[in-house]
């Protein structure tokens, strides 16, 4: 578990329903036959199951606490830098979304003037989720605690990441060491990946590239789940661009160490 602070369960019970809310929305336009997939600036991919969702979530959120930001993936927020406020993906992993993969999830997380609050992982396809509150430990959507895997070697871990190529071009030291070293690597991630790590079935994830929204529910869910969770450079920040998450503080170095031993360019 991590820093001592209150555990808010009203707080933390909302952000659950928030997901299931934004996650069951974007269900009705799952494997449809004529969902459309916009370009935004970034070239990211975004639907009208992402737009309806993030609406539906915020309605939510309007209607119980109308003083608090909000901070989307589609909407931003004009009142999006205003504390306490909720950070919210309503669908990561629209790639998968768009062509039928069912790995994709809805993100949450709750952020006041201490920090991140509250965050979840809710994964609608499967009815997986894990949610997590700093000192109260991470659960499962049965409310069983979960907890990361004991690997401490790259050699015997089970690593993720959401797009290899991303990674190889991004951090060529990191993914050659691993690709030498790892005892396997799964893709298909984004933040289920995140989702498997913490209920000890991979051993690490890392993503070269994120956004606020994606950072801010998996940090603490990662360490309230027991590993380790920081940026690409190992830096702790829990809105960040970039992440490396791990089962144990040993895995960690070593992935961090592979970028600077390999060579970052």
């Amino acid at each position: 578990m991590t820093a001592e602070r209150p555990v808010d369960h009203e707080i933390l019970s909302f952000a659950r329903e928030l997901a299931r809310i934004g996650g069951d929305t974007a269900m009705k336009w799952f494997r449809s036959t004529d969902l459309v997939a916009e370009r935004k600036s970034d070239d990211s991919p975004v639907t009208i199951a992402d737009r309806t969702a993030e609406e539906a979530i915020r309605r939510a959120i309007a209607t119980r606490y109308p003083d608090h930001g909000v901070l989307g993936e589609e909407f931003g927020g004009a009142d999006a830098d205003r504390l306490p406020r909720w950070i919210i993906d309503p669908i990561d992993g629209t790639k998968s979304f768009v062509r039928g993969v069912p790995l994709f999830t809805t993100l949450v997380a709750y952020q006041d003037a201490d920090g991140i609050g509250a965050g979840v992982i809710y994964a609608p396809a499967t009815g997986e989720m894990v949610s997590a509150a700093p000192g109260d430990g991470a659960y499962d959507e049965e409310g069983r605690t979960v907890h990361v895997s004991s690997c401490g070697s790259i050699e015997n871990a089970w690593v993720m990441t959401t797009d290899p190529v991303d990674l190889s071009r991004r951090e060529p030291g990191i993914s050659r060491m691993l690709l030498e070293r790892a005892g396997a690597m799964r893709t298909w991630a984004d933040a289920y990946g995140y989702l498997l790590l913490a209920r000890g079935a991979v051993d690490a994830m890392i993503d070269p590239i994120m956004s606020p929204w994606d950072i801010a529910p998996l940090s603490v869910i990662i360490r309230e789940a027991g590993g380790v969770f920081s940026a690409i450079d190992g830096v702790i920040d829990d809105l960040g661009s970039s992440a490396v998450a791990a089962s144990t503080p040993d895995l960690h170095r070593a992935i961090i160490a592979g970028r600077h031993d390999h060579g970052t360019y």
